[in-house]
Formats: C-alpha cells, sequence, structure tokens
C-alpha cells in the first residue's frame, strides 16, 4: 500500500497533521484557484483529489494541469474516464455527453495519458480514496444513501473512506465491528455544515465526502472542500466563495450548455 507520509515525501506520518481534501472540479478554473488559495492560508501537508477534474466546465486542460501541480494523490472520476472510455461517456446524459465532447477537444495527448495513469480507488496506508462506491454491485455508484453506505463498508480496509461523485458533503459512520458485514440500520449519517468540525471516533469507520469545487449541489453556490485534521481527528468542511459571474460566462461563452452555467448560480 501506499503511504500518505511517502506521497510527501516524509518518513514520519506522525509529523503529518493536516490533509486538504478536493474533488469534483469539473473544470471550472475561478472555483478551482480560489479553493487553492484558501487551501494555501491554511497551511496543509498535502492536498489529495478524489476525481471529476474535468466534464461539464469550460477548461479541462488548466484545471488538469493545476492538479498535477498541487496534488499529491488523485483518483480517476467517472468524467474523467468518459474522455477515453466511450462505454463510460454513453452512460452520460445529453448535457454531459455534450461537456465530454468539448472536453475531448481540449485536451492534448499528455492530459490523456495522465488521466489514464490514474486508478479508480486505492488503499493507502493511512486511508483509503475513490470517487464513487468502491463496491460496483451496490445498486448504485452514488454513496447517498445509508443502504448504498453499508455495501461500500465491504470495499475497504481503513478507517476512512474519501470519496466524491454526489457534489454533496456528507459522512457515514458505523461501529467499527471488523470484517462483518455492516446493515444499514447501522449506519449514521450527517450533512455536513461548514466550519463545524466532525470528531472521528477511533471505535467507527466512516465514509466522508468533501463536496464539490467546481459544481456544488446542496444549494449553496460556494466551492466545497474537507480538512483532515489526524492531530485533532477530525474532518472539517470549508465553503470557499469564488468568481462564479466569470465561471458562468466562461461556460456560456464556450458554447457548454446554458444548463452547466445556470446550476452554478444556485448549487444545484
Amino acid at each position: 500500500m501506499i503511504s500518505i507520509a511517502c506521497l510527501l515525501g516524509k518518513k514520519d506520518f506522525r509529523s503529518v497533521a493536516r490533509f486538504a481534501f478536493i474533488s469534483d472540479i469539473h473544470g471550472n478554473l475561478p472555483a478551482l484557484e480560489a479553493v487553492m488559495d484558501y487551501i494555501d492560508n491554511l497551511r496543509v501537508d498535502g492536498t489529495l483529489c478524489l476525481g471529476d477534474v474535468v466534464g461539464y466546465g469550460p477548461n479541462p486542460a488548466e484545471c488538469l494541469e493545476r492538479v498535477q501541480e498541487i496534488a499529491s494523490f488523485c483518483v480517476l472520476g467517472n468524467h474523467d474516464k468518459a474522455v477515453f472510455d466511450d462505454l463510460e461517456a454513453a452512460r452520460f446524459n445529453r448535457n454531459a455527453k455534450l461537456a465530454i465532447e468539448y472536453t475531448r477537444d481540449q485536451l492534448n495527448d499528455e492530459h490523456i495519458d495522465y488521466l489514464k495513469s490514474l486508478s479508480e480507488f486505492e488503499n493507502l496506508e493511512d486511508v483509503s480514496v475513490s470517487h464513487a462506491s468502491p463496491i460496483t454491485d451496490a445498486g448504485s455508484d452514488y454513496i447517498h444513501d445509508q443502504t448504498i453506505a453499508a455495501r461500500a463498508y465491504a470495499g475497504f480496509t481503513n478507517a476512512c473512506l474519501f470519496v466524491g461523485h454526489t457534489h454533496v458533503p456528507i459522512a457515514f459512520g458505523t461501529p467499527d465491528i471488523g470484517y462483518a458485514k455492516v446493515e444499514p440500520s447501522e449506519v449514521r449519517v450527517a450533512l455536513l455544515p461548514p466550519s463545524l468540525p466532525l470528531r472521528l471516533a477511533p471505535s467507527y469507520r466512516y465514509i466522508l465526502n468533501p463536496g464539490s469545487v467546481g459544481q456544488p449541489r446542496d444549494g449553496n453556490p460556494d466551492a466545497a472542500f474537507g480538512l483532515l485534521d489526524t492531530d485533532e481527528h477530525s474532518f472539517t468542511i470549508h465553503r470557499c466563495p469564488y468568481d462564479i459571474e466569470a465561471a458562468y460566462f466562461a461556460i456560456i461563452n464556450a458554447g457548454l450548455p446554458d444548463f452547466l452555467a445556470h446550476r452554478l448560480r444556485i448549487g444545484a
């Protein structure tokens, strides 16, 4: 397994305390830049990306290059995969397909090779990371309820699994019962408000979603990301205002579907 400490070039994980988790950037460069400025001020030890760097938005190449610069590790999202996988793209709705066609035109061979190099799931030594549910027969790969979360617990071995995909900051927790099957009734779920740390109990296992940088869907248009503090044993959602109008008109001017611009204003 890969250690977060190794990713950051540090020998002792205990000396590494704070990690930012970003997800679902979706080609929204103004949102990504605002979030990275915010994260810089938090003095984190590393940033991990949970996928969907591209898709929907007008600046896929710039966002990919930025993520390559700042992310210690990145997993492959379904929109990232659709860039080079026609079967994945065929699952998309009309707006998403049009955005993937646009995205393909914006990326060069190096961008594509980078996406192809990403794994969809990884058990790191310290945490597990995935874009969607690591269990493919869960009925849905969107972990948005207790039933799907219960099945997802069988797909990772660490105390915490970090995911994206739903674009909603949310946490699922269940008592650590080893490899026994988790029942939905045993899973606690909580939507995560900004700036309120979720205390991570050592007797629990968690599935944690930091929300979306580039296309929030929880009614709050501000960009979202999560901060894991290994000293405080906490996970905190941060919301970051950005120039939504710049992102809005960039989508319109790129000829992408108007809907993809309108939803940014309302966080939907």
